[in-house]
């Protein structure tokens, strides 16, 4: 099985994620499903050239929640360091200085809600997940796919498509319209394969703001592809 360049350091992340079972209480998310996608959907392979791997986590203050060895001892094994944003304390994991070879970071994400406010530690797995709004769009659409042989939790894809069109509008900063695009774009496969009328029924499974996001985002979407 020939796995091209960055790509063979993700499989390798997933793999070793799944070898400590980490993977049973994580939903990969963000750009990096297109290649799960593109293996079980029969679409044609997309292009896209994030190096950011993020997983949301499921029920992150649930003490049951845990792997052996724990992830951050696992992901430092493979190269990579563990940084905090000041002013959040929000973690990621970045490329070691010594591990020249690895060119993605990883991220853990999980929903907002009473219990978890903020940058939520936890310690079974010994990672520290950032609360994001509509993670739950995410979290309460999944699937079993399977990646190189390696089963792993993916959003349906309407609604991970609903979920990049509804984003795309929160983006901020002098680089939020390319990033606005580029969560357009990454969408554009899915609705195709979905049909407009899949991906806009998936949206409207939540009313309030992600809808009125989801709608805004559709309109730049639709002017787009025009």
């Amino acid at each position: 099985m020939r796995v091209p360049g960055i790509e063979r350091e993700f499989l390798a992340i997933l793999r070793n994620l799944a070898g400590i079972g980490a993977l049973d209480h994580l939903v990969l998310i963000g750009s990096w499903v297109l290649p799960v996608y593109v293996e079980n959907l029969g679409i044609a392979p997309i292009p896209f050239t994030t190096t950011d791997v993020d997983f949301s986590v499921i029920r992150p203050h649930d003490r049951t929640v845990r792997s052996d060895p724990s992830v951050r001892q696992r992901l430092t094994e493979l190269g990579y360091t563990s940084v905090a944003e000041p002013m959040t304390g929000a973690e990621r994991y970045v490329p070691a200085i010594d591990a020249a070879e690895n060119r993605l970071t990883i991220d853990f994400l999980c929903e907002p809600g009473r219990i978890v406010r903020a940058p939520y530690h936890i310690p079974g797995l010994g990672i520290t997940s950032t609360p994001m709004h509509f993670q739950r769009v995410l979290l309460e659409n999944t699937e079993r796919m399977a990646y190189k042989r390696l089963l792993i939790s993916v959003p349906k894809p309407a609604f991970w498509a609903a979920h990049k069109i509804a984003i795309s509008q929160l983006r901020a900063g002098e680089l939020a319209e390319p990033k606005m695009f580029k969560d357009l774009d990454s969408a554009a496969a899915i609705v195709d394969l979905n049909g407009e009328a899949g991906i806009r029924s998936a949206a409207e499974t939540y009313p309030g703001k992600f809808l009125g996001l989801f709608r805004k985002g559709w309109g730049r979407f639709a002017r787009r592809r025009a």
